[in-house]
C-alpha cells in the first residue's frame, strides 16, 4: 500500500471517527430532550377522557377570546413583524 493511499484511508477513518462521535452527541442530546419532554407531559397520560374534553372545550373557548380580542383592536396592522402588509417578506 503506498504512503498517499494509505494516508486517505486514515483520513477517511479519522472523518468517519468525528462523525460517529458528533452524531453520537446529538442523539444523546435527543435522548435526554425526549426524556425530559416525557417527565413534563407524563400528567397528560393520567386524564380521563371527560376530561380531555373538558380541556379541549375551555382551550377552544380561550382561542375564540384571544381572536376576538385581536379582531377588535384597532390599533393592530394585519402584518406580522418582518411581513408587510400585501404578504411579501
Amino acid at each position: 500500500m503506498s504512503t498517499g493511499v494509505w494516508s486517505r484511508w486514515c483520513d477517511r477513518a479519522e472523518e468517519a471517527w468525528n462523525r460517529h462521535v458528533r452524531y453520537r452527541e446529538l442523539h444523546r442530546q435527543l435522548d435526554h430532550t425526549r426524556d425530559a419532554l416525557k417527565a413534563r407531559t407524563a400528567w397528560l397520560d393520567e386524564l380521563t377522557e371527560d376530561e380531555v374534553a373538558e380541556m379541549l372545550r375551555g382551550l377552544g373557548a380561550c382561542v375564540d377570546a384571544l381572536q376576538a380580542a385581536v379582531s377588535d383592536d384597532p390599533d393592530r396592522s394585519d402584518a406580522t413583524p418582518g411581513e408587510s402588509v400585501d404578504g411579501d417578506v
